[in-house]
């Protein structure tokens, strides 16, 4: 992917799109630096890799409502741990996307006299499964049907020592629906295998499979509605990582 202007970022916490409450998105990852050195380093630090920390900061402009606004998603909600979160850098299928499970830890809100009401929230990993890269799998849409869910994203194969993982964001639901995580070795998906099914979505919220070791060699992957009553709307992720 080339260089681009960042119009589309896409932001889902749980069973809420930020993404058009907000101006601005960072996520970062860091990973602790343990100091090794010894005599005969040759003069130079030697360091390894400790703990990594995953954080998220989001802002923009300021609303409330009973629940479809950024003010009634934050408050309440500060403090409680593993929401699935994902960030894209657009909301199209096949896009690069993070996810993770967050808590949301510090809310700012209001600002100047005259300005537009501004907000920010600054997130962080609450869960050992941390950062992990994936591909969106389904856009934000409507589903009423059993059947694929989004498209067929290559997102490759799982190597020994890594897993598989995906989350599924639910913004309005129905009675219950049930989604498979399916791989196959090529495009057509000819006889898929299941290798995961999220807990059954019965209202609005995030979903996070639990995670599914490795080797798995197929590299297609997609989502499944393998039952449903009632429309929901929802996004997906699949991912690989250690």
């Amino acid at each position: 992917m080339p260089s681009f202007a960042l119009t589309d970022a896409t932001c889902w916490v749980a069973g809420y799109d930020f993404t058009t409450d907000l101006n601005q998105i960072s996520v970062s990852v860091d990973a602790e630096q343990l100091d090794t050195t010894t005599f005969g380093s040759g003069g130079y630090r030697q360091r390894i890799g400790g703990l990594k920390t995953v954080q998220a900061q989001v802002a923009g402009f300021w609303q409330s409502a009973a629940t479809a606004a950024p003010d009634p998603q934050a408050f309440p909600d500060l403090g409680v741990p593993d929401r699935p979160a994902t960030f894209a850098p657009t909301s199209g299928e096949g896009s690069v996307a993070y996810s993770a499970m967050v808590g949301k830890f510090t809310y700012d809100l209001f600002g100047q006299v005259g300005a537009a009401t501004p907000f920010s929230l600054a997130m962080a990993g609450t869960n050992r499964d941390g950062l992990v890269r994936g591909l969106v799998a389904a856009a934000k849409g409507n589903v009423s049907a059993t059947g694929a869910l989004g498209s067929v994203q290559q997102v490759g194969a799982v190597p020994s020592g890594q897993f598989l993982y995906a989350a599924l964001h639910v913004f309005s639901a129905g009675t219950t629906m049930t989604v498979q995580v399916q791989s196959a070795t090529t495009l057509g998906f000819g006889s898929p295998t299941v290798r995961g099914t999220f807990a059954a979505a019965t209202a609005v919220g995030g979903l996070w499979l639990a995670r599914v070791p490795g080797p798995i060699t197929d590299t297609y992957w997609r989502l499944n509605v393998s039952a449903i009553t009632g429309t929901f709307q929802v996004a997906g992720v699949i991912a690989i990582g250690s």
